[in-house]
């Protein structure tokens, strides 16, 4: 009995370091993100999950490894050499600046993509045609974020100065295009502030008070959204009324949110990367493009900064926190 038991603890004993050596062995999926390890999720739950519904267990039959860039966008570039040099399968890469730096790790290792415009920032060449060793998911930043400011605007009538938050690092000319053509229609002027790291947010708040701005349009990006809470924190003491492209925005602060369903983003990523573990080709895969768009509204934050929000906004909207 003895004897069984001393080799029942060396079986153990010896099992975990098999079971380390086997999980180093399963395929990799490297993400690329902005984030700190504070501000990675919800995307690091929901994305896992929506991978475990494809069969794509974390740790089972593939391993899931992040490497964020904790707000510098400059590291990148290593971040992603990285990922190449330890053999991922895929590179998930969220935000232009972690695309292209994966783009220049790599022409052979497939990249799944989610960037505001993925065409018009010169990532791939079509949505059905991708080209290259990248396709993804093209979240409608472009059309989305002049819409928003349309909606500011009926939510704040009488507003004639209104505040755009940019992230230049993934704001690309076509975009701004969109917003000021909508702010000339709409009969209003724009004070674009840019934010690159995360020291400069409240220096931009700083600016759009002494601007005399009255609301703010948050365009979208993985930098501003890692700094949501903070975001909100300064719309609120500030009583700048802002909108912003994701619901999760909302929840920290801002007032009203339009765009797409993150959790339906990150599926639609997940069910790319398991095409490309399958061996699809990455340029002749089509790029996916969201299709359920969220009219978002905070009633707890229009009574904390005095802002009444008109009757038809809130029966237009799809979800009002109260």
């Amino acid at each position: 009995m003895k004897h069984l038991g001393a080799l029942l603890i060396f079986a153990l004993c010896g099992g975990a370091p098999a079971i380390a050596q086997d999980a180093a062995n399963l395929p990799l999926v490297g993400v690329l993100r902005i984030n700190t390890p504070d501000t990675v999720e919800p995307m690091a739950t929901q994305f896992r999950a929506a991978l475990a519904a494809l069969g794509r267990v974390d740790g089972r039959n593939i391993r899931i490894e992040y490497r964020l860039a904790e707000g510098r966008v400059e590291r990148f570039p290593e971040l992603a050499r990285a990922l190449v040099a330890d053999k991922a399968r895929v590179i998930v890469a969220l935000g232009d600046p972690a695309i292209r730096a994966a783009q220049q790790a790599t022409h052979s290792i497939p990249i799944v993509a989610m960037a505001d415009d993925l065409v018009a920032s010169g990532l791939i060449t079509t949505l059905a045609r991708p080209g290259g060793n990248t396709t993804g998911i093209s979240i409608l930043a472009t059309e989305l974020d002049a819409k928003k400011l349309e909606i500011l605007k009926k939510i704040i009538p009488a507003a004639r100065r209104f505040g755009v938050l940019s992230d230049p690092a993934n704001t690309v000319p076509a975009r701004m295009r969109a917003i000021i053509d909508r702010a000339r229609v709409l009969g209003v002027e724009l004070q674009t502030v840019e934010v690159r790291d995360p020291a400069e947010i409240t220096p931009a708040f700083a600016s759009f008070r002494a601007g005399g701005v009255e609301a703010i349009d948050i365009l979208a990006s993985p930098l501003l959204m890692g700094l949501r809470e903070k975001v909100g924190q300064l719309s609120l003491s500030d009583r700048l009324p802002a909108i912003c492209q994701f619901r999760q925005m909302v929840e920290a602060g801002c007032l009203a949110s339009y765009g797409i369903k993150l959790s339906e983003a990150y599926a639609l990523v997940a069910a790319v990367t398991d095409k490309m573990l399958k061996g699809a080709p990455p340029g002749d895969t089509a790029a996916e493009q969201p299709t359920r768009i969220e009219l978002v509204i905070n009633q707890r934050v229009a009574r904390a900064i005095g802002i009444e929000i008109p009757a038809a906004i809130l029966d237009g909207a799809d979800e009002v926190i109260e």
